[in-house]
């Protein structure tokens, strides 16, 4: 018997010292949190046009649980130059580790440092998102603290309904779990809100009604020796449906924002995309929208360099925008030696896609361009500019039939209702036949079947266009002789 009271009590008895130690050292831990939560505001807030910070306001220690209280400070200057100032304040619930009751209750035997619960304080600024959320807490957490620093969690966001004179807003609850480690040197999320819906009145006094499903958002970052965040991000969103007034709803579904920074053979290469799967408008369909976007082959460096630089000259002044106009001629000479050689390494910009469907065709446009470091004698804007340009390379691509179906899509919306289909076949038959003479004639595009190709490269002072060879002088004749005979240029 005494044995079995033994092998209970001394692990109780080191579950209490834990416990005891780790309430010693739960309030350096979250100041600790405050501090890098701030390093990592003030990263972000370069360039945004907005100033976060966080601070403890109170720290409340006790054995098994402390309580703390956070403001977050929020300045966004407006449109008159004036500085906005907001504060919002977050209490948090402290449960003290190895093993805390709410984690147990829930059947989570990992011993963690700490368990924090968060909830929005109810102030002055807050209280109408309070009152949105018919009196629930509008903003709650529950994160996990780790020994090793790490952090791991979800927030939730209550539903809120918003009703005035101008319409309503609702919105149902939203998640965002996420992983964070130590210094959130590596970070996680996944994001979830189902729905939102918007009954406004418009400018003219029309309503307008918007209807938003399925919003996702997901990142997967890990920060590199120089602090650049690797892996993807995204935002989609399943459905939104737009209707001003009597006109017919404007539908948009599967659109995406998607990037990647990611460690290629030559440095770092970044890259956008933006995607809509589908778009009806006005009784057409366009489908597969795409605007694919890349930088690469950026020498890490060099970059790590031109970034600190710049974010320094942004910290030199009372704001940024004042620390940009006065900026100093050591400054904008150390940022051009940076920016050069980082030119030096030959990096790649590259719209890699832009185009979409209809439904009798297809319309498809990619250009990339390799940049190189401008020679020594460059002394002109208009020579340095030039001479960062060490090959071009666009291609295009036009079927007929989307030709024909989006000179439809305008001819509708100019005839301001008019219903004779004979009339408006007839002025879409002309604009189809304007635009492809326009095309073939000016010499930018041929004709390779039922489809307007054109394809253009620039290397070595030399521009082919569709086959044909000619120095830069005459490509720069070229292009302005065909823009004045489209009627581009006037007269």
């Amino acid at each position: 018997m005494k044995k079995l009271a033994l092998a209970v009590a001394v692990p109780l008895a080191l579950i209490g010292a834990a416990t005891i130690y780790t309430s010693t050292q739960v309030e350096s831990t979250a100041r600790d949190a405050v501090d890098q939560a701030n390093l990592k505001l003030s990263q972000m807030s370069l360039g945004a046009g907005a100033d976060v910070t966080l601070k403890m306001l109170s720290f409340e220690r006790g054995l098994l649980a402390s309580d703390a209280r956070y403001q977050i400070d929020i300045e966004v200057p407006d449109d008159e130059g004036n500085t906005q100032q907001f504060a919002v304040i977050v209490q948090d619930r402290l449960e003290h580790g190895p093993f805390p009751v709410s984690r147990l209750a829930r059947g989570r035997l990992m011993p963690v440092a700490a368990q924090s619960h968060l909830q929005l304080e109810r102030t002055p600024l807050t209280e109408k998102l309070f009152a949105a959320a018919s009196g629930a807490d509008p903003l709650t957490g529950d994160v996990a603290i780790g020994y090793d620093g790490s952090q791991h969690g979800e927030l939730r966001s209550a539903a809120f309904l918003v009703t005035d004179e101008s319409g309503t807003v609702r919105v149902s609850p939203g998640t965002v779990a996420f992983e964070a480690a130590e210094n959130a040197t590596a970070f996680s999320m996944e994001g979830q809100l189902k729905e939102i819906d918007l009954n406004l009145t418009g400018t003219a006094g029309k309503p307008v009604q918007m209807s938003i499903r399925g919003i996702r958002m997901t990142a997967d970052k890990e920060e590199d020796a120089n602090g650049f965040a690797l892996g993807p991000s995204a935002l989609t969103v399943e459905r939104m449906d737009v209707q001003a007034g009597e006109a017919p709803a404007v539908i948009v579904q599967n659109a995406s924002f998607e990037e990647v920074l990611g460690v290629g053979s030559r440095g770092l290469d970044q890259s956008a995309a933006y995607r809509v799967g589908q778009v009806e408008v006005q009784g057409q369909t366009l489908r597969n929208l795409t605007l694919a976007f890349s930088l690469r082959n950026l020498e890490q460096n060099s970059l790590k360099a031109l970034v600190d630089s710049y974010t320094a000259l942004l910290a030199s002044g009372p704001n940024q925008e004042e620390a940009i106009a006065n900026i100093t001629d050591a400054q904008q000479s150390e940022l051009q030696a940076q920016a050069m050689q980082l030119l030096e390494h030959k990096p790649t910009l590259a719209l890699d896609e832009f185009g979409f469907e209809t439904a009798n065709g297809a319309a498809r446009l990619s250009v990339v361009l390799d940049l190189q470091s401008p020679s020594a004698d460059s002394f002109t804007p208009d020579a340095m500019i030039a001479g960062m340009f060490a090959s071009l390379k666009a291609d295009a691509g036009i079927d007929k039939g989307l030709v024909r179906d989006v000179a439809s899509l305008i001819v509708q919306h100019q005839s301001g209702g008019d219903s004779d289909a004979a009339a408006l076949q007839q002025k879409t038959d002309a604009a189809t036949d304007m635009f492809t003479g326009m095309a073939l004639g000016t010499g930018w595009f041929q004709l390779q079947g039922e489809r307007l190709a054109s394809a253009l490269h620039y290397a070595n002072d030399q521009v082919t266009l569709n086959g044909r060879q000619m120095s830069v002088q005459e490509f720069v004749g070229f292009a302005f002789g065909s823009a004045q005979s489209a009627g581009l240029l006037g007269q």
